[in-house]
């Protein structure tokens, strides 16, 4: 559907559901609404107590008008809740007497009472309805990923890659996951010791980092936004077949194991500087350059690489490249233009 104007708009319906038929649909065996897949943040309102869960109960039996959710289909009609988790999970946890009331100000003679506790008052809440916005699955991704990215763009921001892991289910997503977790990604740029836990996705986007860059060694589909190089390459190889998972699950683990062997203690960070730090910079450079070469030639030249690699960072055209715009199109292909011209000297 096209607006008067040239834009795109979302292709979806109401429906009013009654809180006995969401958690029905929430609770079945095989669930109709999905209220936490993989990708929902976690649970927040049991923060502090049951308060907050507790007043939003408490505003519903008021008949205060709610918030819409909403909803995206999946190619089997399921829904998969986009915005309204912490609400439609309040009301599952309450349905199961899984808290009691506390800090009641309207309803106190509830206070201390569980949803089986609540006599008439319960019919009441079972027909409370909440109006619910469905995206059709015939939605574009990208205009799905654009509403949940701006539906969540509340207190509690998700980064780019949760939109992603939310928008692209399936067997690439999955392998990021798995890649994230190898220590040298998990740990990336945290200082021994520091306790530090890294959020976001962080580690699954830098794996994605390398798979978009070396497909696309010249930068032809970059138009200077990361996140939309990111995207497209997602949405693209969401549903890569088997064959092609493992092969990029070998091609990572052998990029990285050339890094690990050439650059050891130092690897993707400057080992010029005095206080060295790995950075981003480095190790797009690095995986799709050192990662790609064949193993044997990376080992026999490790030294010589090592020792080139120190050459580029020292290098006034190199630092030039890290002052303004780090991820431009001219950088990074102007970075990769100094390097190839080192590490074909130091291979051959």
């Amino acid at each position: 559907m096209s607006n008067e104007s040239g834009g795109t708009t979302l292709n979806l319906y109401p429906i009013d559901y009654p809180f006995e038929t969401l958690v029905s649909r929430i609770t079945a065996d095989n669930p109709k609404t999905i209220l936490n897949p993989e990708f929902q943040r976690k649970y927040k309102w049991d923060k502090d107590g049951w308060g907050r869960a507790s007043k939003f109960i408490e505003s519903c039996l008021m008949r205060i008008p709610l918030p819409s959710c909403y909803f995206a289909e999946d190619s089997d009609r399921r829904q998969l809740v986009i915005d309204g988790v912490q609400r439609l999970t309040t009301i599952t946890m309450f349905f199961n007497d899984e808290f009691a009331l506390e800090g009641m100000t309207t309803f106190r003679d509830l206070e201390g009472k569980r949803f089986s506790e609540l006599g008439g008052l319960q019919a009441e809440l079972e027909s409370t309805t909440i109006r619910c916005i469905v995206l059709r699955k015939e939605n574009p991704k990208s205009l799905v990923r654009e509403i949940f990215a701006r539906l969540n763009q509340g207190a509690v921001q998700l980064s780019a890659q949760e939109v992603r892991h939310a928008i692209y289910p399936g067997p690439l997503d999955d392998l990021l996951v798995e890649l994230s977790e190898i220590d040298e990604i998990k740990n990336f740029g945290i200082a021994d010791g520091s306790g530090k836990v890294k959020h976001n996705r962080e580690p699954e986007e830098q794996v994605l980092r390398f798979f978009a860059f070396s497909e696309d060694l010249q930068l032809e589909g970059f138009n200077d936004v990361l996140s939309d190089l990111l995207d497209k390459y997602m949405e693209r190889k969401s549903e890569a077949d088997k064959e092609e998972i493992g092969r990029l699950r070998a091609q990572f683990h052998a990029a990285l194991e050339n890094c690990k062997n050439v650059f050891g203690q130092d690897l993707f960070l400057d080992a010029t500087r005095e206080r060295p730090r790995q950075g981003m910079i480095h190790y797009d450079l690095l995986m799709v350059t050192v990662g790609l070469l064949d193993k044997q030639l990376a080992l026999s030249n490790k030294e010589r690489i090592k020792s080139a690699y120190d050459r580029l960072c020292r290098s006034d055209g190199f630092r030039r490249t890290l002052s303004g715009g780090l991820q431009k199109k001219t950088s990074i292909l102007r970075r990769r233009s100094l390097w190839k011209e080192l590490l074909d000297d130091a291979i051959n």
